[in-house]
Formats: C-alpha cells, structure tokens, sequence
C-alpha cells in the first residue's frame, strides 16, 4: 500500500504532465489559428493590391470621370443595361424593349454635352426601325451588345480614347482590362441635357 506521500506525489506530477499537455495543446491551437489569421490578412492585401484603382484615373465604374483623364472621344453606350440602370430606375424589365423606351434613350443621348461619337447598342434585331436623327448618336443592334461593346474596345487603335457606358459589372471589366474607361449610366445621362 502506498503511502499518503507517495499519492499525493503520483497526483502532483501527474496534474503536471497534464498541464504541460494542455500547454502544447494550447500552443499548437494557437499556432493553428494564428496560421490561418495570417493567411486571411494576407490574402486580404492580395486582394487590395488587385483591386487597387488606376493611379491616374480612380474609381470608374459608378463615379464621374475623374479631370485628369482625358476627354474619350468615342461612347459606347450598353443601351438596355442603361435603360434598366438608369431611364427605369430597375422597374419590370418588360418597359426595356420597347420602341418608345429605345427611342427616348436615343433623344436623352441626341443631347450628350460632349463633341464624341456616341454608339447606342441593344440586344437583338431592330424590330422597329430605330434610328438616331442625324448628327445624333448612332444606333445598332447586336446579337450580343456586351460583346459588340467589348470587341469594338478591343479592335480601336487606343482604347483609352472610349469611355463604355454600363452598370454590368463584367462588361465594364472587360472594357476596362482592355483599356477603356468605364462610366455608370447615371453620370453618362446627367451629361445629357434633356
């Protein structure tokens, strides 16, 4: 039989080789954690960085373009997108594809405040005939209008000289990567006079 000691002993160290366990358990809980904090933050300035905006121009796609950019001297306007985002303010997408609605956006834009080329773009075939009064912005009709926009950026001589007005958040990403500037219908529309 052991003595009081002894147990007493036997108890201490083994509470000791427990605490000690709970110790590097602890630890390497915490080294888990701090693993994956460092890895989140890291991966958070990854990010930043990519979505930095252009040095010269800022933020473009829901905000004016900035004065240090240089005036574009070619619009391509995301016609239906800009109905939706900005003529309709997000009503029933039923009102988008009518005749009247297409040509109050081509009479909104016959009043742009800039001496550019404005391109109107709509999805489909022109059922109706729409076209821009002379001197007025130029309608067309694509079987895809985000990829005429796109491939109109791509296939300019300087792509900076576009601005593409849209509100679709790929599109305006593919202008952009390709050197266009981007503009929100809203801003391109409060440069419209009515």
């Amino acid at each position: 039989m052991a003595t009081r000691r002894e147990v007493f002993r036997k108890r201490g160290v083994g509470g000791l080789a427990r605490w000690a366990r709970f110790g590097r358990e602890m630890a390497l809980s915490f080294g888990i954690v701090a693993g994956f904090v460092a890895a989140g933050v890291g991966w958070a300035a990854v990010e930043a960085e990519l979505r930095q905006p252009d040095e010269v121009c800022g933020p473009i796609v829901y905000a004016a373009l900035p004065m240090s950019c240089r005036e574009p001297t070619i619009w391509l306007v995301d016609g239906y997108n800009v109905l939706h985002a900005a003529v309709l303010g997000g009503k029933d997408r039923s009102e988008w594809w009518t005749h009247s609605r297409r040509r109050e956006l081509l009479e909104r834009a016959a009043g742009f405040d800039a001496d550019a080329e404005v391109w109107i773009v709509f999805d489909g075939p022109d059922d109706s005939g729409a076209t821009a009064e002379s001197g007025g912005p130029h309608c067309v009709f694509a079987d895809s209008a985000d990829d005429w926009l796109v491939d109109r950026v791509r296939r300019a001589d300087d792509p900076a000289e576009i601005a593409v007005v849209t509100a679709d958040r790929q599109v305006a990403g593919r202008a952009r990567g390709r050197g266009a500037q981007v503009v929100s219908p809203r801003d391109f529309l409060a440069r419209c006079s009515t």
